[in-house]
């Protein structure tokens, strides 16, 4: 089921401005063993859903461990507090995330035949041989998004720099202690 969420944009919100410029500089990640580390630098998605006080992050099982930060509702649940929420559960609302996701960041899918635009051009052209395939100079990259799988997400805490007061849905995920404007 999807909520049909409205977000707004985040460009001229200095809270979002702080946080992208704590968020958005480069990190060092591995999905199961410190030998598989990857260097990348996660990115805040420019646009704040409801009050934006609660932090959640989200990466897609193509672009684990990479991962994106959402300024979401505090009234949104999250796993084990989803009932006792005001707000519909996060993975209620992923599908519209992901969406917003895309059209911030790009897709790093093929919009014709969903074939991944990180394959090198000759493997992409034996699925597909759509103009955006067959170019030879596309190749995606993180952050564009390959949502094709599914996603996980989580609550996380607001960078220590950041007011907060604490989540009464959860011990996880402080909440930024004034909505924003």
């Amino acid at each position: 089921m999807s909520y049909g969420i409205e977000g707004r944009p985040a460009a001229d919100d200095d809270i979002h401005q702080r946080l992208a410029a704590i968020i958005e500089v480069p990190h060092n990640a591995y999905l199961w063993v410190p030998a598989d580390a990857i260097d990348f630098t996660p990115r805040v998605l420019p646009i704040i859903y409801g009050d934006g006080r609660a932090l959640f992050r989200i990466t897609t099982i193509n672009d684990r461990p990479r991962w994106w930060m959402i300024r979401g509702c505090s009234t949104w649940g999250c796993g084990d507090d989803r009932d006792d929420a005001a707000g519909p559960d996060f993975g209620e609302l992923t599908d519209d995330i992901l969406t917003d996701m895309e059209g911030a960041f790009g897709n790093a899918r093929c919009s014709y035949s969903g074939s991944s635009l990180r394959y090198p051009r000759d493997e992409r052209i034996q699925w597909c041989q759509c103009e955006e395939c067959d170019d030879e100079e596309t190749l995606s990259a993180f952050p564009e998004v390959d949502g094709n799988g599914g996603c996980s997400w989580s609550r996380t805490d607001w960078p220590k720099d950041f007011d907060t007061v604490p989540n009464p849905l959860s011990a996880h995920g402080k909440l930024l202690s004034e909505p924003s404007q």
